[in-house]
C-alpha cells in the first residue's frame, strides 16, 4: 500500500504528461508566434501581427503575455524615439524548435495535400 506521501506526489503529477505543454502550445496562434519568432531576430509587435495576418490585436497581446509568463517569449522595452517593445525566444523558446519541425514536417506530410 503506497504512502501518504507517495499519494500525495502522484496527485500532483498531471494525468497525461502532455498536458502542460498542450495547455500552452495548444492555445490558438501560440506555435504560429514561435514559428516566427525562431528566426532568431526580435520582432516588435506589428511586426508579429503582419506576419500571423489575422490575428485580433488584444488575441496576440494576450498570447505573448502567456509566453512571457511561461518563460518561452523575452520581451524588451526599446527606448528609442519612438520607444518600442521587442520580443524574441528565451532558451526555453527556442528549444521549441525540434516540436515545431516535426509539427511542420507531419503536416506537409498528412494535411497539405488536402488543401490543393
Amino acid at each position: 500500500m503506497p504512502t501518504n506521501m507517495e499519494m500525495q506526489a502522484t496527485m500532483e503529477l498531471p494525468l497525461c504528461p502532455v498536458e502542460p505543454a498542450a495547455r500552452i502550445v495548444g492555445q490558438k496562434w501560440t506555435l504560429q508566434i514561435v514559428y516566427f519568432l525562431l528566426d532568431g531576430r526580435s520582432m516588435r509587435f506589428c511586426e508579429l501581427q503582419d506576419r500571423l495576418g489575422g490575428v485580433n490585436p488584444s488575441t496576440l497581446s494576450s498570447r505573448l503575455k502567456m509566453l512571457e509568463e511561461e518563460g518561452i517569449v523575452r520581451r524588451t522595452q526599446i527606448s528609442a524615439i519612438p520607444p518600442h517593445v521587442e520580443y524574441c525566444l528565451t532558451e526555453m523558446g527556442r528549444d521549441l524548435e525540434r516540436v515545431i519541425r516535426e509539427v511542420t514536417r507531419w503536416s506537409n506530410e498528412w494535411l497539405c495535400g488536402r488543401c490543393s
